[in-house]
């Protein structure tokens, strides 16, 4: 499928702490749920599929104003469905063993490029779900990414991808398992020096996941998550947030370590992004 320009993953690269023996409960926890700092570069692909079967899949988990802004990547249609019927129609996306990398990388996502200025604040709202019996990567917990912000060229300033440098995204949020608890943990800023977890799920169980983030290159910025109650902030994180002046994206679905061999799917459901334009 056709997709909007989006970076290229790295290599095999283990997540900071992954080595560590077991210490401080506390500690450890979020060393293993943080993904790794990713580095990566963009390029258009071409995909299974073309793009009115793309918005097929994309109809169903998101509202007429966000599909021109959003788009498949997966390595082959295996890799996403719609799933249910009526109003319980929801996306599908799957990883599976062997499975072909996409962009160098084994993932199946989805890409939504919705455009802001530096300064706005965005509200990102959807739920997700991971089926019962859901395998994770414990005890190893390598890095496993289910929703991520990405940079990129300006085109205002007549940047393009090539030549872009590689950096990792300033908001990711990554899921991981402890003592046979599913969680996900968030981590933040340009080196996701900041980091947050972990905020425990139910396999089976649809969760609410929203982030209210002020985007700025300065001090300023802010990231509020709310996890299932909308009115409770799970984690709060604070600073800059952007690595230059144009829109981050969002990604969500599924990015991990090319070793986890699990076959793995996440729901996704009910996608909204809505814009508060900075004073």
């Amino acid at each position: 499928m056709r997709r909007h320009d989006d970076q290229r993953p790295p290599e095999s690269r283990p997540p900071r702490g992954q080595t560590l023996p077991v210490v401080m409960y506390r500690a450890l926890l979020v060393l293993l749920l943080l993904a790794p700092l990713v580095a990566v570069s963009c390029r258009k692909a071409a995909g299974p599929g073309g793009r009115e079967q793309e918005l097929g899949y994309l109809r169903c988990f998101m509202p007429t104003g966000l599909l021109d802004f959003a788009h498949v990547e997966v390595p082959a249609l295996e890799n996403i469905a719609l799933l249910g019927q009526g109003a319980d129609q929801h996306l599908g996306l799957h990883l599976i063993p062997g499975q072909k990398k996409r962009n160098g990388g084994i993932r199946a996502e989805i890409s939504v490029n919705y455009p802001y200025q530096p300064g706005d604040t965005v509200r990102y709202a959807w739920r997700f779900m991971v089926p019962k019996g859901f395998q994770s990567d414990a005890p190893l917990n390598r890095w496993w990414i289910i929703g991520q912000w990405h940079d990129q060229p300006n085109p205002r300033r007549g940047e393009t991808w090539a030549g872009y440098p590689s950096k990792s995204p300033p908001v990711l949020i990554s899921i991981g398992e402890l003592e046979g608890r599913l969680a996900i943990a968030i981590a933040y800023g340009p080196k996701q020096s900041q980091q947050r977890g972990p905020l425990f799920i139910e396999p089976g169980i649809w969760h609410r996941l929203i982030a209210e983030i002020h985007w700025s290159q300065k001090a300023d910025g802010k990231a509020t998550f709310y996890l299932d109650a909308p009115d409770r902030p799970a984690a709060v994180l604070e600073g800059l947030n952007m690595h230059n002046d144009y829109q981050h994206y969002l990604k969500l679905g599924m990015y991990r370590h090319p070793e986890i061999k699990t076959d793995n799917w996440i729901y996704l459901d009910d996608l909204t992004v809505t814009r508060e334009v900075a004073q």
